[in-house]
């Protein structure tokens, strides 16, 4: 040990000063421990098998582990045996004429299994109110169950000094019951796949995320005589947010959607681009609010290419009303 080499030499220091003059040679024996000492101390920064102990890595700036950028998730899954309760709103409304509002209604329990896995279980509810929209030809006004999901999170990919991302990856299988335009009966089985990207750009301040998401499944609308219809689409997002105080935070969000008539990018159906501000607000310690509005600036529909915007699979604007808290 340090310590215990420096007694040891002051030790024999002390010797030998008396040998050769008592304390007019101090000044030369100090000179002498301190020469002695210094690979005391070097050998002290090995490790017992001689090698050099590695140098502590200081971590990059954090993500808080909230739901604040909107649409776009953040790559934090949590601590080891975290556990939330979430319930979103996510609406939709607009089409080219007509009344047509739409609310999914998503009531999620989650739960931090490990450093890098986390579950969640989800219950799903659908309103439609659509009255004389053409795309959509029966009015109706209800409220339904709409089926069950299951999502398993897994952590890619901690931040650093030398990684400033945080990447996590989720896959999320759903049984729905409910045509998500029509609000028929139906019978879907699909899965989504998602991964989430983050960084603090400015350490405290500004916070940026990407998503990149892919779903598809399968249809069975009941009454038809029809196989079952496949789809699937894709989604990238991208969100900056800013905080105003600690609990506090706006930002602005921008979404890309795509809608397949097949598997696999096949039989393109239709794009729109939505771009938005987003609001989130941290109550206290355990409960937040995520609010986004993204109404659609662009897109174009296949079986109405000559229109500006697709109506015909998407909205005039997308929201979500967001509360989540944690025990």
């Amino acid at each position: 040990m340090i310590g215990a080499g420096i007694f040891v030499t002051n030790s024999k220091s002390h010797s030998w000063t008396q040998g050769i003059g008592g304390s007019k040679s101090l000044p030369f024996a100090l000179c002498t421990v301190l020469a002695c000492a210094s690979p005391s101390l070097a050998a002290d920064l090995k490790t017992a098998k001689g090698k050099a102990l590695p140098p502590v890595e200081e971590s990059s700036p954090e993500v808080p582990g909230d739901d604040i950028f909107g649409f776009t998730s953040p790559s934090d899954i949590g601590k080891p045996g975290d556990s939330g309760l979430a319930l979103e709103n996510d609406g939709r409304f607009g089409k080219r004429d007509g009344t047509y509002r739409v609310i999914t209604q998503k009531l999620e329990y989650s739960r931090t299994l490990t450093d890098n896995l986390a579950l969640a279980v989800s219950v799903f509810g659908a309103y439609h109110n659509l009255k004389n929209v053409t795309v959509q030809p029966d009015n109706r006004v209800s409220y339904q169950f709409d089926g069950l999901s299951t999502e398993l999170t897994y952590k890619v990919l901690e931040r650093s000094a030398r990684n400033p991302f945080g990447v996590t990856f989720s896959i999320e299988p759903r049984w729905g019951r409910i045509d998500g335009l029509s609000g028929g009966q139906a019978q879907s089985f699909g899965a989504e796949s998602k991964l989430f990207i983050d960084a603090a750009l400015v350490p405290e301040k500004l916070f940026w995320a990407l998503n990149l998401n892919y779903a598809q499944g399968a249809q069975d609308v009941i009454g038809s005589a029809g196989q079952m219809v496949r789809s699937s689409t894709s989604n990238v997002s991208t969100a900056l947010t800013y905080a105003i105080t600690p609990s506090f935070m706006l930002g602005a969000e921008a979404k890309y959607q795509n809608s397949y008539g097949d598997y696999f990018f096949k039989s393109a159906q239709g794009h729109a681009f939505f771009f938005g501000p987003t609001l989130f607000w941290k109550m206290n310690e355990t409960s937040a609010l995520n609010a986004v509005y993204l109404p659609q600036i662009s897109g174009k529909a296949q079986a109405t290419p000559s229109l500006s915007r697709d109506l015909d699979n998407y909205e005039r604007a997308i929201f979500r009303l967001k509360f989540v808290t944690s025990f």
